[in-house]
Order: C-alpha cells, then sequence, then structure tokens
C-alpha cells in the first residue's frame, strides 16, 4: 500500500541533532500554501515499487519534480540528490531508511501530471491571494514568449514537434534555433497566472486568446502582438489596450507612438525577470525534453515553481 505523506520523518523530530539554517532553506516554500490543496489536484502516487516496497505518496513526487526544476536537476541527478540530501528528504518527507523514487519513477508521474498543472497553477494563484500576496483588484495582462531551445535541434536530427525560431543571444544578436516558444501571462508584480508553448515558427499572436484569464483591466504586450486579432480582444473583453505599437516602412511611428511604447515597456518589461530567472538558473535555455506534451508539462511546473519560490520571497521580505 502506499505510504502517508502526512508522516513526519523521525529524522527531523529532534531539533537538537539536526538544528541547522541549511535545514530551513524551504520552509517559507513549505508554509506559504496549503499543500493538501494541491495534493487533492494530483494523480495519485504509485501504489508499490518494482520491489513490492510501498510507493510515493504524490505529493512527494511533486515536491521532488519542484526541487528538480529549482536545483537544475535531472531526474537521475534529482534521484542521487534525494539519496543523499537532507534538505531535500526534509521537503520531500523521505526517512533516512527509505528509498527514494527511481529517475524512471519520476518522469512517469511528470508525464501523468498532464493537463492537471493548469488547475495547480490556479489554485496556487488562489491561495496566494487568499494570503494577500497576490492582489487581485485592478491586475493586468502582461504577455510575452520566450525562446526555448529543443532537446534535439540538429539538423540531421530535430523534434520534429518544435519549429525554427529567432533567438537574441547574449550579446543581442539574432540566431535561428530549433525550438518552442513558451508564454506567460503575469500580473503586474510578476505572478503567473497562465501559460502557453507553440512551436519556435508559430505567430506569437496565436497563443493569446490561450492566455488571458478574462478578469484583466489591461493587456500589455509587445508589438508582436499588435494586430486586428489582438485589438478585436481587449474590445471584447473590455481590457485597456496597452499593446506596443509596431512601426512600418511606410507608416513610421510618431513622436507620440514612441513615447507610448516606451511608457508601456516599463510595465511590459517586468515579465523578462520571469524568463532571465527561468534560464539562468533553472536551466530552461534548452529543454530536456522531446515533444510538445512534455513541454506544455515543463512550462507549467516551471510556472507553479516560479509562483511558489516568489510567494515564499514576498512573504519574507514584506509578511
Amino acid at each position: 500500500m502506499r505510504q502517508s505523506f502526512t508522516t513526519q520523518p523521525a529524522l527531523f523530530a529532534s531539533h537538537e541533532l539536526f538544528e541547522h539554517p541549511a535545514l530551513g532553506a524551504l520552509d517559507a516554500v513549505e508554509e506559504v500554501i496549503d499543500w493538501s490543496r494541491i495534493e487533492a489536484l494530483l494523480p495519485r502516487g504509485e501504489e508499490r515499487r518494482q520491489t513490492g516496497r510501498p510507493g510515493y505518496p504524490a505529493q512527494t513526487l511533486f515536491r521532488a519534480l519542484l526541487l528538480g526544476l529549482w536545483y537544475d536537476l535531472s531526474d537521475v541527478k534529482l534521484s542521487a540528490q534525494l539519496a543523499r540530501d537532507l534538505l531535500f528528504r526534509k521537503f520531500c518527507r523521505l526517512e533516512l531508511d527509505q528509498g527514494v523514487p527511481e529517475a524512471s519513477t519520476l518522469g512517469r508521474f511528470r508525464a501523468r501530471l498532464g493537463d492537471r498543472l493548469e488547475a495547480v497553477l490556479a489554485e496556487v494563484v488562489a491561495m496566494l491571494e487568499d494570503a494577500r500576496v497576490v492582489l487581485a483588484e485592478g491586475r493586468i495582462a502582461i504577455i510575452d514568449a520566450t525562446v526555448v531551445e529543443a532537446a534535439q535541434s540538429g539538423y540531421d536530427r530535430r523534434d520534429p514537434e518544435a519549429g525554427s525560431a529567432v533567438k537574441l543571444t547574449v550579446k543581442g544578436r539574432r540566431r535561428a534555433v530549433w525550438g518552442w516558444q513558451a508564454f506567460v501571462n503575469a500580473d503586474e508584480d510578476g505572478f503567473v497566472r497562465r501559460v502557453a508553448v507553440s512551436p519556435g515558427n508559430r505567430a506569437e499572436v496565436d497563443s493569446l486568446e490561450d492566455l488571458v484569464v478574462g478578469d484583466e483591466a489591461a493587456l500589455y504586450a509587445d508589438g508582436a502582438y499588435s494586430s486586428p486579432r489582438s485589438r478585436a480582444l481587449v474590445a471584447r473583453t473590455g481590457m485597456a489596450d496597452r499593446v506596443q505599437q509596431r512601426g512600418a516602412k511606410h507608416k513610421r511611428l510618431g513622436p507620440q507612438d514612441k513615447a507610448r511604447n516606451v511608457e508601456i515597456g516599463v510595465t511590459r518589461a517586468r515579465v523578462e525577470a520571469i524568463f532571465g530567472h527561468w534560464k539562468r538558473h533553472w536551466g530552461l535555455r534548452r529543454t530536456r525534453f522531446l515533444g510538445l506534451a512534455k513541454m506544455r508539462i515543463l512550462t507549467g511546473l516551471a510556472a507553479v515553481g516560479w509562483n511558489l519560490w516568489k510567494g515564499a520571497r514576498f512573504r519574507t521580505l514584506y509578511g
């Protein structure tokens, strides 16, 4: 039978033996939400391992995947880290005399998350609203995309579901890559509300309607979203149009339009912090996974992980 997640590991019951600041590094994440509400949305954990021993609760496996994201670990390295790291064991409720999930177990559980991550993300946002970490009044939608290189991107072997995209290098130069576009809808404080994924060669505006929740007061986006479809969307939903304008060869932007674009850009640029952190610290410059379905799961997990990480930081700084 499956072990219960609620069992407190005996390893951490004695503060006298294991009191150390390093073991409290994830306490703020632990306390920022009610994890039982997340567990109710997850697929069931493993009932029994091949060895015949009890399997792992869904929340243990989900927390392990978050650790793999936050510390940029492959499933193989994550399993090894769970075996030897006290902080990881504490966060996932794994006692020292208990085995750890193998890489294949973690991979199977990730694949089973599927569309459940959309509900998990919405529940995390709702709990952050209840805790007044996220403010719902008058919130806006800042929508943007970043290019994530495919796991297989060489000319001789490519992920067939990805597509060609243009990526900016560190020096600001443009480079063609084979990969994906990962989209986010973030509020003014930088919390993610919705995500989407498309092949790299799909127009950004094609994903716009999938990203809008419908309760936003304004839509902020760059010139890639300036189109009749975006204008029809803001008119239909009642959002203020804060999409930057694009100039054309025979229709250059005037000073007023340029000033408007600069003003919008100050707010819109806040979404870049999300992409920057994902890529610098979580390894999302390039995905480890093949196919659109797995890429959607990775992006959904990154959105949940970002909100938990940022929400914990907000509570620590501001109460």
